[in-house]
């Protein structure tokens, strides 16, 4: 494929690296760059629709959406014998915030999505991102955003009435920093950056007459920079508190005497590793702690005035071969959620006998509370998420007095005929790569299929066994599936994350060819039948798998990718918090050092002239602040002008989206576009 993209290049140095940059002029939002991504917007729309099978692709799925509609859309909350819900409402449409006396009664709408919408807002657009509720349920503080942006507001309700309080802050989306409540409900604290990018702590007033209390700003040897944002966890009683930095490692730097705003750090010196927990009463914390002797986690109890002295810690849960993820406590019992063989686990501990129990559930499967969150959230109950491959994810309570399991609202639902398999392959230094192989059981698989590998590997995330939600057509094609669990990725605790990240970042995307050679040896797939697919992190690695071996595959889909590594964000300080999530995982291109790591891999500079691409359908929200559009401007120019392979290579931008929106239209068009590649159809043809 040739393409008419004009050459203006520029010759940049960024740390110790100089290059020569020929679509430069791509980079800023000018109206000749978004004229040239709109138009190639367009060609991808119709290329993607002209696939016979669309219509029948967008039909199902569009059904499989509908019938989970009436789905949970957060897990919910019992606040001082209350539940407060977060769903649709009755009618469908945008999430509501509910108030019922039991689990799984239908309970009272308290207020609309589009209620919350501030000055400026879309009513229309509005949706519920986060929600904490106050300690003695009176009110609910709402993180809610609009027209698909990435920052919002913070907005509060009143449970009783349903009155949305005269009260707006910002709400950064992705950072996952939670307010922390008074336990009268008069106000809370909460986390932001300042302009030159220090963390600091202040309090936000909500009833009248509540007397303002001093700011807390954090130094850079107190919250390192390389923190998206602090989430400030109140002790009970409201007199202490410890800033809990997140989202991708959960670390309690800092505790907090509120009355007179002194602030000291909590965690040993030179301590390296997570530490996230729950306050048990006003001077000591259940926390689970990661570090070079636990790498997979073990829980203590660390009493607040001696928690920089680890030999006054006292083990509550030792570590084992589980990676612990999550942890809070319940009636005396501690509840974990852990990763293990790369799924989802739920155990028990009584803190009065240490016996322990798993909450029965069938695997192997995930749950966004050990994958992504890695906290339970704060209720008087254990609620969590579960799905797998052959399950939708649904939410459920767990009783710890009495061992009873309740599915919150319907059972979920379930596909049959799949079978799935845990495989492994060798990577270039050795090391065990897992992977799930997911088909149907009835596939011949003597010959070769088509196969779409898909995979993370990076932020400390466990990838594990996901719902195939929008992939379920292509496996009931005739597909398989190849879930692949790579280095960088939580799923084997600390040392299988610092291998995958930083100066080790290479190891992510040898592992992922790995397991691609691996399953072409073993006769599964061939090239002209291979497809491999990521989102966010994972979609740098889709790119880096275009760029680095284009040999292996027939279609890749990068989705809200990220492909120039040496300049991935505009320098303005509206990015630092993005900014700081790229330092913990990819690093400094400023550095000299890291600076020619990441120009090793980067995508979009390693694309080289005269090489056979495979075809490409990159997926962009128009509005991420972190995996910005102008990347796929300059990678589809670079990518175009230089594969010789004929292959098509297309840029979707998705309108009014930031992140990633989740909706089937996104999933319909690239995967209608993977299985044309691929020679599939849609119904399957009879065998």
């Amino acid at each position: 494929m040739t393409d008419e993209t004009p050459l203006r290049p520029v010759t940049k140095t960024i740390g110790a690296v100089t290059f020569v940059d020929p679509y430069d002029w791509l980079q800023r939002d000018t109206p000749e760059a978004l004229d040239w991504m709109w138009r190639r917007d367009a060609e991808a729309q119709v290329a993607a629709q002209a696939w016979p099978g669309h219509a029948a692709l967008k039909g199902a799925l569009t059904q499989a959406q509908d019938a989970g509609a009436s789905a949970a859309l957060q897990a919910p909350r019992r606040v001082a014998g209350k539940w407060i819900h977060v769903r649709a409402s009755t009618s469908g449409g945008m999430p509501c915030l509910w108030l019922s006396d039991a689990l799984n009664d239908p309970g009272r709408l308290v207020v609309e999505s589009s209620a919350l919408a501030g000055p400026g807002d879309e009513a229309a657009s509005t949706r519920f991102h986060w929600f904490e509720p106050s300690p003695n349920g009176e009110y609910v503080a709402c993180a809610v955003v609009s027209r698909g942006e990435m920052v919002g507001t913070w907005r509060v309700v009143e449970l009783a009435t349903g009155r949305v309080l005269d009260f707006s802050v910002p709400a950064v989306a992705y950072n996952g920093a939670l307010p922390g409540w008074l336990p009268d409900a008069s106000g809370f604290y909460l986390g932001d950056r300042l302009e030159d990018g220090r963390h600091r702590v202040g309090f936000h007033p909500i009833k009248p007459g509540v007397p303002a209390r001093p700011e807390r700003v954090f130094e850079w040897g107190e919250i390192p920079a390389n923190v998206s944002g602090v989430t400030v966890e109140m002790s009970p009683d409201g007199s202490r508190a410890f800033a809990l930095a997140g989202p991708h490692e959960r670390i309690a730097y800092m505790v907090g005497e509120l009355a007179s705003n002194d602030w000291r750090p909590f965690l040993p010196p030179h301590h390296e590793g997570e530490c996230q927990g729950v306050w048990q009463g006003n001077d000591e914390v259940v926390a689970r702690v990661h570090d070079d002797d636990f790498p997979q986690g073990r829980v203590v109890a660390m009493p607040v005035a001696t928690s920089r002295d680890a030999a006054t810690w006292r083990t509550v849960v030792p570590a084992s071969r589980a990676i612990i993820k999550a942890v809070t406590v319940i009636d005396g019992h501690v509840c974990l959620a852990e990763v293990l063989d790369c799924a989802a686990r739920f155990r028990i501990v009584s803190l009065a006998d240490q016996t322990e129990r798993l909450v029965p559930l069938e695997g192997p499967g995930s749950s966004f509370i050990a994958m992504l969150s890695r906290r339970f959230e704060h209720s008087d109950a254990m609620v969590f998420d579960f799905g797998s491959f052959v399950q939708a994810t649904a939410h459920y309570h767990y009783d710890v007095a009495t061992g009873r399991l309740q599915t919150v609202g319907a059972p979920p639902k379930r596909i049959d005929g799949i079978r799935v398999a845990q495989h492994f392959a060798r990577s270039i230094d050795g090391t065990r790569v897992p992977y799930f192989l997911v088909h149907r059981e009835d596939l011949d698989l003597s010959r070769p299929n088509p196969a779409l590998i898909n995979a993370y590997g990076g932020f400390n995330a466990a990838w594990m066994p996901l719902p195939l939600g929008h992939l379920a057509p292509f496996i009931e094609a005739g597909g398989i599936l190849v879930h692949a669990n790579l280095r960088g990725g939580g799923e084997y605790g600390k040392h299988w994350h610092d291998s995958g990240r930083l100066a080790s970042k290479w190891n992510v995307f040898a592992d992922l060819f790995a397991v691609a050679d691996q399953v072409i040896q073993d006769g599964l797939t061939e090239p002209r039948l291979f497809a491999m697919s990521g989102a966010s992190n994972g979609g740098l690695l889709a790119g880096a798998a275009i760029v680095h071996r284009p040999d292996l595959w027939r279609v890749v889909v990068p989705v809200v990718p990220i492909f120039d590594q040496l300049e991935p964000l505009p320098r303005e300080p509206q990015f630092d918090a993005v900014r700081a999530i790229f330092l913990e995982d990819y690093g400094d291109p400023d550095h000299p050092v890291m600076s020619k790591v990441l120009h090793s891999y980067s995508p979009y500079h390693n694309v080289k002239e005269g090489t056979a691409y495979p075809a490409v359908y990159q997926v962009f929200g128009e509005k991420d602040l972190g995996c910005m559009p102008f990347h796929g401007r300059k990678f589809t120019a670079a990518l175009r002008a230089a594969t010789t392979s004929g292959l098509p290579v297309h840029l979707r931008v998705w309108k009014d989206v930031g992140h990633g929106s989740g909706t089937n239209d996104e999933a319909i068009e690239w995967l209608g576009f993977v299985m044309q590649q691929l020679g599939m159809s849609y119904p399957p043809r009879p065998a």
